[in-house]
């Protein structure tokens, strides 16, 4: 609902946050639960929420995928060198010599495959452990290094 002055009234019954830091002064009397789409709780007043009989429920693993594929693209782009040959065919379209010189400085910026290179993976929650996994796919040796898991539950 509009006041009247043009802002909105928190009427909220639920509230869904991501980044937010929510303060004690802004969970409303109407407010019966707070999601955090993500991992974690951090950014909720959580001991105020319990006193307010309010429940608070986060979504671990929810963005796990796509930051996973962040990770992989971010490692074929470092290690096929791909950034560094744009910029530098962009530098010789600038300079009108992209043509004749794009089949011999290809050679350039050819990078090294993964395939049996090692990633070491700190952190075995939903994402490290979903890209330890891809990266084998890739035919990569994975390390990775959890303190809170055992080692059984790692190789599972």
């Amino acid at each position: 609902d509009d006041d009247g002055g043009g802002k909105q009234q928190q009427q909220a019954h639920a509230l869904l946050l991501r980044s937010h830091k929510l303060q004690p002064d802004e969970i409303d009397v109407p407010v019966r639960a707070i999601a955090r789409c993500g991992a974690g709780t951090n950014n909720i007043p959580v001991a105020k929420c319990t006193e307010l009989g309010i429940p608070v429920f986060n979504t671990p693993g929810a963005n796990a995928n796509a930051v996973k594929e962040l990770i992989l693209c971010g490692l074929l782009l470092g290690s096929r060198r791909i950034v560094d040959g744009i910029n530098h065919m962009t530098s010789l379209g600038r300079q009108g010599l992209a043509r004749e010189r794009v089949e011999k400085d290809k050679a350039l910026f050819g990078g090294r495959e993964v395939r049996g290179k090692v990633l070491a993976v700190i952190g075995l929650g939903h994402i490290g452990a979903s890209t330890a996994r891809d990266a084998t796919h890739l035919g990569m040796t994975v390390q990775g290094y959890d303190p809170g898991l055992s080692g059984q539950t790692a190789v599972e």
